[in-house]
């Protein structure tokens, strides 16, 4: 269209044509260059219904597989259906019959809220936060990989120490560790994740020795040590790409990254963070006093001892406090809000199942008493209930048996009710039978459809009232057989005749 006839960037062109840039992209890829629409193909409304033909056919295929000791692959079992018998369902469709037919265990992934605790604190050479990160450096077109270990004061921000090698090291841990300690003393405690390097025999006794704690956070949680993360993510989007036209050896790409790292950090130290006035190293070199230190070193050993937790509506809140109040337990003010917000997107039968287990945890250990591990029970337990829900509601739609069974039931409801009219006609085929075992059969049966029509009447006059004007509608029968008809349904209209005592005619 319009894009496609001009030089005109598309923010450009809406500027000019006074439109959202949306809009415009929007007929961008409707229109061609000759402003004909362009025809899509439109598949919404039209997949496939799920019928009871062709969950046979994934049941069996499915067993078979199974009986062969294969397991079914949902992209390959999909394509295999559609290629062989020419059923095209989504894989999330046919996961669903799968389910539904015990063939393929469900696993639900919903998306909860994270419990963690915050970690920045109030003085400065408190907590450091302690992590290594990949860099690469390109020397013509050969990369180069480095790791950057780097050391972050939690609360000023201020980037202390960094050592570059070939990989994570506790050499390399505790390099950084002894240049920060030489320029800015010893740290209260250390931040970082489960890395070999970093739980390592030698690094532990580094920090026995010089009296450090070591936070380790918990694994799958960049958040619990977000200070270096983040000071890795604005490092890499300053440097970007390093790549040098020369044909120097590797030592020389290791020089170039360390100036650059080493510029980086003294220009980052200089500018202050988290909308405050002051800078990093200006923080960094402020002094705090024994008491504020021993306070702060007491909440890293609280910390330390403390996990998660997790929150819901009021209910669920007060259930949080009413737990941590039974068992008395010692919750930071930043854990307990965090906890309090988490817990919400729980069910609270879950709630109260992890309440019954936690509390036998804690009877067999005490030191299982903390937020961390009662959440760790809930989220297992919630897990549980939403795959059960998710295998309910695929049993409910795609189940073989209960749809073979509802299938049965629509035959059944599609078979034609007996009416007024069919009873009168099958008394009148009575009438004019000759053989008396057929005239018999049929004022029986009349006689058994009547009374499921009575069933639905409150008042009897009202079906005998249908009755008759059907019967008067007839053209092509005698009046002498209208009122053999009509004597034979006042019978069974009859409350009080019974099937012996209904008269035969002749």
């Amino acid at each position: 269209m319009f894009l496609r006839t001009t030089a005109f960037s598309l923010r450009e062109a809406a500027w000019t044509l006074n439109l959202c840039s949306s809009l415009l992209s929007d007929w961008n890829q409707y229109f061609d260059e000759h402003m004909k629409p362009l025809k899509r193909p439109d598949g919404r409304g039209k997949s496939f219904k799920v019928s009871i033909e062709m969950v046979r056919v994934i049941v069996k295929v499915a067993e078979a597989l199974k009986s062969q000791g294969k397991r079914i692959r949902l992209q390959r079992f999909t394509k295999q259906l559609r290629a062989e018998h020419g059923i095209d369902l989504s894989r999330k469709k046919m996961k669903q019959v799968l389910i539904a037919n015990d063939l393929f265990a469900a696993r639900t992934r919903r998306k909860r809220p994270q419990f963690y605790q915050s970690l920045r604190k109030a003085i400065p050479n408190g907590l450091v936060s302690l992590d290594g990160s990949e860099m690469t450096v390109w020397l013509d077109e050969e990369p180069y990989t480095f790791n950057v270990e780097l050391s972050v004061d939690v609360k000023t921000f201020t980037h202390t120490a960094f050592s570059i090698a070939d990989s994570e090291t506790s050499e390399e841990v505790i390099e950084v560790l002894e240049a920060h300690r030489k320029k800015w003393g010893n740290p209260l405690g250390i931040v970082c994740d489960h890395g070999s390097s970093n739980l390592s025999e030698k690094t532990l006794a580094y920090l026995r020795e010089h009296d450090i704690e070591l936070v380790a956070v918990g694994p799958s949680n960049p958040k619990g040590n977000g200070t270096d993360e983040g000071a890795f993510s604005h490092m890499k989007q300053i440097l970007a790409t390093i790549h040098l036209d020369s044909s120097s050896p590797k030592t020389l790409a290791r020089c170039v990254l360390e100036k650059i790292i080493s510029v980086y950090i003294s220009m980052r130290n200089r500018l202050s963070t988290r909308g405050g006035k002051q800078t990093p190293i200006e923080g960094m070199a402020e002094t705090s006093s024994e008491d504020q230190r021993r306070a702060e070193k007491q909440k890293l050993r609280s910390h330390i001892e403390a996990r998660k937790k997790r929150d819901g509506d009021q209910d669920k809140v007060d259930r949080l406090h009413a737990i941590t109040q039974y068992l008395g337990m010692e919750v930071e003010p930043l854990a307990l809000r965090r906890a309090e917000k988490t817990i919400k997107a729980y069910e609270m039968q879950s709630i109260g199942k992890s309440e019954e287990a936690f509390i036998k945890a804690v009877n067999r250990k005490p030191e299982r008493m903390n937020l961390s591990y009662f959440f760790g029970i809930l989220r297992n337990i919630q897990q549980e209930r939403d795959d059960e829900a998710c295998t309910a509601y695929c049993h409910r739609r795609y189940n073989q048996q209960i749809m073979e069974h509802l299938q049965r039931q629509q035959k059944e409801a599609q078979q034609p009710e007996h009416c007024v009219e069919n009873v009168i006609a099958i008394l009148i085929s009575a009438i004019k039978a000759t053989i008396p075992v057929v005239k018999k059969l049929a004022i029986k049966k009349a006689r058994q459809w009547t009374d499921e029509l009575m069933k639905s009447y409150s008042y009897p006059e009202a079906l005998k009232k249908r009755f008759s004007d059907a019967l008067g509608n007839l053209t092509e029968v005698s009046l002498d057989q209208k009122n053999k008809v009509w004597e034979l349904i006042q019978q069974f209209l009859n409350p009080k005749s019974t099937p012996e005592s209904v008269t035969l005619f002749s």
